[in-house]
């Protein structure tokens, strides 16, 4: 007889609960894949790409201590993966592109590298992602919109979720539930204002608070929690990026 499909849990408190296995399954899946992309290190660009999610999920649901631990081996592809994306960029995909951005975006919010992001000329990729922008899905280009904003670009996250351009005046404490473009606008919009952190609170709660729904919708992934959570904890509350995976876990994992 046939398993029945798995469901993915839509809330915190159902990830976490008694009955959730995700924290350990998502640290046991990074074990069985590390060795062989270590393997293929001299392949930085095809094996970090698809562990952007794998390691930012182990990080979220980890904590920093044991996430750290387990992604702690694969930093060392990192650099690597920046040098061969910048000699072969104009070959990759997008997804390629943003994938590798958001893996040492990972590395770098658990402090296991440093700096490489701000050495790499990112925005130059991400402007020239956006002239891809019609071959880009949504799921994509609100990616490429939210890692613009965790790289202090809010008129190129505007350009890539679309909506005109962005507005003249900010509002504090707006939310934005389910809508995606919405928050990403109008952190982009805080961005330009200098807005203080507990100007935005209130949205990024919310965009937080209401992931694991848009995950389980397949609208929103790891790798976004991680960018979004840059943008945020680094542009707004001005910690240092080394910060984020352990302000991110507490973050999420309910007391108790």
């Amino acid at each position: 007889m046939a398993n029945p499909p798995r469901t993915i849990p839509s809330t915190w408190s159902a990830i976490f609960g008694p009955d959730g296995n995700e924290p350990a399954e998502a640290k046991e899946t990074l074990t069985l894949l590390t060795p062989s992309a270590l393997a293929n290190a001299n392949a930085p660009v095809r094996e970090t790409g698809p562990l952007s999610n794998t390691v930012s999920r182990v990080l979220v649901l980890c904590g920093p201590t044991e996430g750290r631990a387990a992604a702690e081996p694969l930093a060392r592809l990192a650099g690597p993966a920046l040098q061969q994306l910048s000699a072969g960029f104009k070959y990759l995909q997008p997804e390629q592109v943003i994938n590798v951005l958001s893996f040492v975006n990972a590395m770098e919010c658990a402090g296991l590298v440093e700096g490489l992001l701000a050495s790499a000329p990112v925005g130059d990729w991400l402007e020239a992602l956006m002239k891809a922008h019609r071959t880009l899905n949504e799921v994509l280009a609100y990616r490429c919109g939210i890692a613009s904003l965790a790289c202090g670009l809010p008129e190129l996250a505007a350009r890539f979720v679309g909506g005109g351009k962005l507005p003249a005046t900010f509002t504090p404490a707006e939310t934005f539930g389910f809508n995606v473009q919405g928050f990403v606008r109008y952190l982009a919009t805080a961005q330009r204002q200098q807005a203080r952190a507990e100007d935005v609170r209130a949205a990024w709660d919310t965009f937080v608070e209401l992931f694991p729904t848009k995950r389980a919708a397949e609208t929103l992934d790891w790798k976004d929690l991680f960018w979004a959570a840059r943008a945020y904890h680094v542009g707004f509350e001005h910690r240092p990026v080394s910060e984020v995976a352990e302000a991110l876990h507490s973050r999420v994992k309910p007391a108790g």
